[in-house]
C-alpha cells in the first residue's frame, strides 16, 4: 500500500477526520471539515470566494458542490465500514434543486446498503437551513478488491 493509502488507513483507524482529509488532496483544498451530529457524521464545505461559479449571482460552481457531495458519501464509506483504501465511485447521480449561495455547504449522508463488494449511499446537501436543500445526490462504491490478496491500489492509493 501506498504511504497515503497508509495514511488514510491510520487516520480512520484513529478517528483523526483532520488527519483523514489532510491525506486527500482535493478534500483538503476543498476544506472538508467532519462534524459530529449526535451519533451521524455530518460534512461541511467552507465558503470562498474563489469556488463561485457564477459571479452576477454569487452562485458556488455546480461541479464544487457535485465534488463536495461526491467526497462526503465517499468519506461516509471509508468511515462507517472502516475500509482498508478509499472506495472507489462506480455511479454517481446529482440533483440540483436551487443555486447554492455565498454561504457554506453542510451535507448529510445515509448509507443505504453496504455489502461485501459495493456501498450505496445518499447525500443531501443544504446551506442555511436543512428546509432549503441545495443538492441530492446518490452513489454506489466499490468497497474493496475482489480478491484480498490483490495489490492493484485503488484511486488515493
Amino acid at each position: 500500500m501506498s504511504a497515503r493509502g497508509e495514511r488514510v488507513r491510520a487516520a480512520v483507524a484513529a478517528a483523526d477526520y483532520a488527519r483523514l482529509i489532510a491525506a486527500i488532496p482535493y478534500a483538503g483544498y476543498l476544506g472538508i471539515g467532519v462534524e459530529h451530529d449526535g451519533e451521524a457524521r455530518r460534512y461541511r464545505m467552507p465558503y470562498r470566494d474563489e469556488l463561485i461559479g457564477n459571479a452576477r449571482k454569487s452562485a458556488l460552481h455546480g461541479g464544487t458542490v457535485a465534488g463536495f457531495l461526491e467526497l462526503a458519501m465517499q468519506l461516509d464509506v471509508l468511515i462507517a465500514e472502516a475500509q482498508p483504501r478509499l472506495p472507489y465511485a462506480i455511479d454517481f447521480a446529482i440533483d440540483y434543486w436551487r443555486s447554492a449561495g455565498p454561504h457554506d455547504c453542510i451535507a448529510d449522508c445515509r448509507l443505504i446498503r453496504s455489502g461485501r463488494r459495493l456501498a450505496q449511499v445518499q447525500a443531501e446537501c443544504w446551506q442555511q437551513s436543512r428546509d432549503t436543500p441545495v443538492a441530492f445526490a446518490r452513489a454506489d462504491f466499490l468497497l474493496r478488491a475482489f480478491d484480498d490478496d490483490d495489490t492493484t491500489p485503488a484511486p488515493g492509493d
